[in-house]
C-alpha cells in the first residue's frame, strides 16, 4: 500500500517553511517590511496550498488501492 510517513512529511513542511519564512526576514531586515511580509504570507498560501493537495492525492491512492485489493479477492472468489 502506498503511504508517506508523518515524519517525512513533517520534515519537507519543515523544510519548505525555514526556505520560505527565512527569505521572508531576510527581505524585511534588508529590502522592506512590507516585500517581506508579502513573502511570508505568499509561502504560507503556497505550504498550505501543497498541504491540501498532497493530502487529497494521498487519500485518493489509498481508496484506489483498497478497491483494486476488493476487486483482486472478488476475482479470486470466482475462479
Amino acid at each position: 500500500m502506498f503511504s508517506i510517513s508523518r515524519v517525512q512529511r513533517k520534515i519537507f513542511y519543515l523544510l519548505l517553511g525555514v526556505v520560505w519564512f527565512s527569505t521572508g526576514f531576510y527581505a524585511m531586515f534588508h529590502d522592506s517590511f512590507l516585500n517581506g511580509l508579502k513573502i511570508m504570507a505568499f509561502g504560507s498560501a503556497f505550504m498550505l496550498i501543497v498541504f491540501a493537495i498532497q493530502t487529497y492525492v494521498i487519500k485518493m491512492i489509498q481508496l484506489y488501492d483498497s478497491n483494486l485489493q476488493k476487486q483482486h479477492k472478488k476475482l479470486k472468489k470466482k475462479k
